[in-house]
């Protein structure tokens, strides 16, 4: 469509009214009286924070953690590298936390061989090789015999090496074998006193001597760890999949016998219990021991190893001070899944108000000039503002209960927490 030129201009004096008439509405929207500026720039009034006192029970507390354990360990050596292996590594760990090992447990893969549990008191201090006797060797065979019945003679036997091959097919592995050339002398007349060639001779023998390569069974030291009892239960692994193993390093650490509560103690912790001994109001919170009552327990006193800093120098022995509970173990729901090292909360119940007590924030609390401890009432639509003086009962968590030493003071009162735009604002 073609605009004429009556269209442009009529659109252009539209513009144009509509711009005027905006102009026009922001100015009269920015006109204040005199009396409308004064009350607009001048300090708006004081105003306060309040909140009303509540009347309740008021329970002093003080929370720390204990720790399940059981009361014996063992600390699983570190491995020496298998044969042909320079350097050992964590190559598998089958094992967490809580795990229970039993007889034919791999307990850990080093470069691929495995480190298997067995039962015996005596660690493996030797390599075990079909034909060998010894005291070691009965442990082997006793060890064997609860899962396989082996004959216990003290000489590592062809029974014994074929249980052996057993337990290693079992925990997924093949058996270690100890490989030797036996050179015979003397060989029966055949053909290889002829010059033949017999499957496992030697091509190079001369005089009629013959060499055969013999494999029997072989117990690595590296790959068995007798443990003085079974079934055990994995308490801390100390490896990283794939890391190098340490020299000196225990892999992990087992744990057995009875089940034990200890918390180790920080310094309130340990006068407050010391102070109030038998006395000494105590309940579970969340842990597997919820729900039970706190039973007796004794504050022992430990010298242990002070903690390495960051340049791996070590400081002194330290005492620590740690609560022993006695618990009733089987109390225990999913007592067969119980891990150690299990965190239980517990509290110390050091006070209690009475049911009724007067409660106010500690922040309501303020100090005049005789040193009194004084809290300030709002009262009524006015607002009026009365002090009275108070007595501190107890105090928890930012809350205190207090008494009125002169003045009145009662459920729902109002009471200053804090001015506003006062002073300096």
């Amino acid at each position: 469509m073609r605009l004429t030129k009556s269209h442009v201009v009529s659109g252009v004096l539209a513009v144009a009214l509509l711009g005027a008439t905006a102009t026009a509405w922001y100015f009269a929207a920015q006109a204040r009286t005199p009396a409308q500026r004064a009350e607009e720039t001048s300090e708006p009034d004081d105003s306060v924070i309040t909140v009303r006192v509540d009347q309740d029970q008021l329970i002093d507390t003080l929370e720390f953690d204990a720790v399940l354990d059981r009361t014996g360990d063992y600390g699983v050596p570190a491995p020496s590298a298998p044969e042909g292996v320079e350097t050992a590594l964590a190559s598998k760990i089958p094992l967490k936390v809580g795990d229970e090992v039993r007889a034919g447990t791999v307990l850990l893969e080093v470069s691929g061989r495995p480190m298997i549990a067995l039962k015996g008191a005596v660690p493996a201090y030797r390599d075990l090789v079909e034909g060998d006797t010894g005291p070691d060797v009965e442990q082997l065979q006793k060890a064997l015999a609860q899962i396989y019945g082996t004959p216990v003679t003290g000489t590592f036997d062809w029974r014994t090496a074929s249980d052996l091959e057993k337990l290693y097919k079992n925990a997924g592995y093949d058996r270690a074998v100890f490989k030797e050339e036996v050179v015979d002398d003397d060989p029966p007349p055949g053909d290889d006193e002829l010059g033949g060639d017999e499957e496992g001779g030697d091509e190079g023998n001369t005089g009629g001597a013959q060499t055969t390569t013999v494999t029997r069974g072989k117990l690595p030291a590296s790959e068995v760890v007798f443990l003085p009892e079974l079934p055990m239960q994995v308490s801390k692994i100390n490896v990283q999949q794939s890391a190098p193993i340490g020299e000196t390093e225990s892999v992990m650490v087992l744990a057995s016998g009875d089940w034990k509560l200890e918390a180790e103690l920080d310094d309130q912790t340990s006068a407050e219990l010391s102070k109030l001994g038998d006395k000494a109001e105590l309940e579970y919170g969340y842990g597997p021991l919820e729900g039970q009552d706190v039973g007796t327990f004794e504050l022992v006193t430990r010298e242990e190893e002070g903690a390495t800093n960051d340049w791996g120098e070590q400081s002194g022995p330290v005492e620590k001070t740690y609560a022993v509970f006695e618990f009733e173990a089987d109390k225990i729901e999913g007592l067969d899944d119980l891990a150690p090292g299990e965190k239980q909360e517990l509290t110390l119940v050091r006070a209690r108000s009475a049911e009724d007590a007067l409660i106010v924030p500690l922040s309501a609390l303020w100090t005049d000039a005789e040193e009194r401890t004084m809290i300030t009432v709002l009262d009524g639509e006015a607002a009026t503002e009365r002090h009275v003086e108070v007595k501190v009962t107890l105090r928890h968590e930012g809350r205190g209960v207090v008494e009125a030493v002169e003045g009145e003071l009662g459920k729902g009162d109002k009471v200053v927490i804090a001015w506003r735009d006062r002073g300096n604002g």
